[in-house]
């Protein structure tokens, strides 16, 4: 199996499309990865979730735009946790952060960069969603104690297909068994990435059965939203990967990799069948030497 390095652990890690087990919790953002794509060190029971694995060093957040946050794998402090300026609670995993302004993200509420911040604004108790227009969603708040759905962690979003936060709230459809982020509820419609000349487009209805991102190199799911080059390119992303960098190399499911190796062996068959034709050709001795037995 293909080894892969990360900033934050010093073995290499293996990608596993699901890991079954009875409780796996991320590194990263220390929500559980059980039955999700996967990077591990077993022996170091160290493992991260693809979009914890695949998160960029740096960014521009738009809760601190002054300064770029860096991606640090533990808390900087001396007690070894930070308090989130974002959800304002302690974490413990990695962290984004500004040194000079001691400004800190959980990884997870980086990404969530939509969610609403003031209390005297709060989300409509009901909205209805384009990726889902059969049934209204309900907004569930935690601090009212009213979710039911995300708060045991073992859900994901069907918008972008990330973990549900366990202490966030956000929006259900009961009959459909239906969760939606907050955040992902008001994604633009278009987007922009440097890496390609084109605007992105929203897909609330993925048409692809089977659609690789070109950003993380993951398999999107069809029943997720993604956007998509809006000029007709073969280009899409997850929504949770918008902002993220590419990934220089992709996971290798168990064909890819035999196909790989059979590449590699004919290559090396090649070499080999030339460097022989070239050595019998230019020395008798050498053939006749060869080809004794």
């Amino acid at each position: 199996m293909e080894g892969y390095k990360h900033f934050s652990h010093p073995h290499t890690l293996s990608f596993h499309k699901s890991l079954e087990a009875t409780q796996l919790t991320c590194t990263g953002c220390n929500f559980p990865c059980t039955n999700t794509p996967v990077y591990s060190c077993r022996a170091c029971k160290f493992f991260l979730h693809d979009h914890c694995f695949n998160a960029t060093r740096s960014l521009i957040h738009p809760s601190h735009p002054d300064h770029p946050l860096s991606l640090f794998p533990s808390p900087t402090y001396t007690p070894g946790s930070f308090i989130c300026n974002s959800c304002n609670k302690t974490g413990s995993g990695f962290c984004y952060c500004c040194s000079a302004c001691d400004f800190d993200l959980h990884i997870h509420c980086a990404y969530n960069t939509l969610k609403p911040k003031s209390s005297s604004n709060p989300p409509p108790n009901q909205i209805k969603l384009k990726s889902h227009p059969k049934h209204l969603l309900k907004y569930h708040n935690i601090i009212s104690g009213s979710a039911t759905g995300c708060i045991s962690g073992s859900r994901s979003c069907d918008v972008c297909g990330t973990t549900c936060d366990p202490n966030d709230d956000f929006y259900r459809c009961d009959i459909c068994d239906y969760d939606v982020h907050v955040g992902c509820t008001s994604l633009p419609e278009t987007v922009s990435r440097e890496d390609h000349e084109h605007a992105l487009m929203l897909l609330y209805v993925n048409p692809n059965v089977a659609f690789e991102c070109d950003v993380c190199r993951g398999a999107i799911a069809q029943k997720h939203c993604m956007y998509s080059c809006a000029s007709g390119c073969d280009y899409g992303v997850h929504v949770k990967c918008v902002s993220a960098k590419v990934s220089e190399k992709a996971p290798m499911d168990e064909m890819t990799f035999q196909l790989e190796m059979f590449k590699l062996q004919n290559q090396m068959r090649v070499h080999q069948m030339a460097i022989d034709t070239k050595l019998l050709g230019t020395s008798g001795y050498y053939h006749n030497r060869y080809y004794r037995y």
